[in-house]
């Protein structure tokens, strides 16, 4: 798929995985690679090792009989990391680039003398491919400490790593509910670390963000960012009270559904959630088959969702 006249994606879909990071039902998921074409050619990241194979066939079909002269490395998590081996013993005049904490680390992923083709790269770096310019950009703890971002100057696109991305299917699925159950399971932590990150991504003139997980976002990216400013900040999306219980006997739901009643005589939205074990469904907003109440919600709107969650009939 063609980003730019410059820039392809050859990433893969997974659509068998079931559980992202043994825990979270997803609807599949994307691992994201993209290739810069210039004098100089980079390769940025790689997949899981699940996706090998048809992975290093989409880098081959793509550089057409041409070698890589770089992998840039934004993310050692094992979902981008898993390919990085397979690459290097391809091609092996390619240079790994990355941030210094990551080639600390990169012996725990692969072999340790793949050190000795490494190129540590510091904050505001650049890498000239030719027309093309990478400046790097870097963030950690969102969410591993040796994140970076690369910036490709003359075509405005930043790679933007784990942010912005989702689950689900980049083709079919929609941005923002799975963005926002992405960002509040993944990244949600850190906030701080977000925040110091969209202050630097301001200053960018940036027409493309490539995620290493969901669709290319392009067009008016305001809704994108506004979201993540939200959400990493700990705003509410919407105004409103959110009333949580457990409760063994029904006694604690009285009293809970009670005091929702008297909030919302006080013209306040409300949301009320049974937070009772064994209430886990795959996503929040899929109705449970055994469940007869027409009152299951609609996809949440607000950023207190959860998969824990069972929103009850009187919100």
């Amino acid at each position: 798929m063609k980003i730019t006249d410059s820039i392809k994606y050859v990433g893969v879909y997974d659509g068998d995985i079931d559980l992202f990071e043994g825990q979270y039902k997803v609807p599949g998921v994307s691992y994201n690679s993209y290739i810069v074409f210039d004098d100089k050619i980079a390769v940025m990241d790689t997949v899981d090792a699940r996706k090998t194979n048809e992975w290093l066939a989409n880098v081959e079909a793509a550089l057409n009989g041409k070698a890589p002269d770089y992998l840039v490395i934004a993310h050692l998590e094992p979902d981008h990391s898993g390919s990085i081996q397979a690459m290097a013993d391809k091609y092996p005049e390619m240079k790994l680039v990355m941030t210094a904490k990551a080639l600390s680390m990169l012996p725990q992923f692969v072999d340790a003398a793949l050190a000795a083709r490494a190129v540590a790269v510091k904050e505001n770096d650049t890498l000239a491919l030719g027309a093309h310019t990478l400046q790097f950009i870097t963030a950690p703890m969102v969410h591993w400490p040796e994140v970076m971002l690369s910036y490709e100057r003359s075509e405005k696109v930043l790679f933007s790593a784990d942010a912005f991305g989702t689950f689900g299917n980049p083709e079919t699925d929609p941005w923002l509910p799975e963005a926002r159950r992405y960002y509040f399971n993944i990244v949600g932590k850190y906030g701080a670390p977000v925040t110091a990150l969209l202050k630097k991504a301001a200053a960018l003139d940036i027409a493309a963000i490539c995620p290493l997980h969901g669709p290319v976002l392009t067009g008016d990216l305001s809704e994108y960012v506004g979201k993540y400013q939200v959400w990493s900040s700990y705003a509410p999306e919407e105004a409103g009270v959110l009333v949580a219980y457990g409760s063994l006997h029904g006694n604690t739901a009285k009293a809970a559904k009670l005091a929702a009643d008297m909030i919302r005589e006080q013209g306040a939205k409300v949301t009320v959630v049974d937070l009772a074990p064994g209430t886990i469904w795959p996503l929040p907003w899929q109705k449970p088959s055994n469940m007869t109440s027409c009152c299951w919600p609609a996809p949440p709107t607000t950023a207190i969702s959860s998969p824990r969650w069972k929103t009850s009939c009187c919100t």
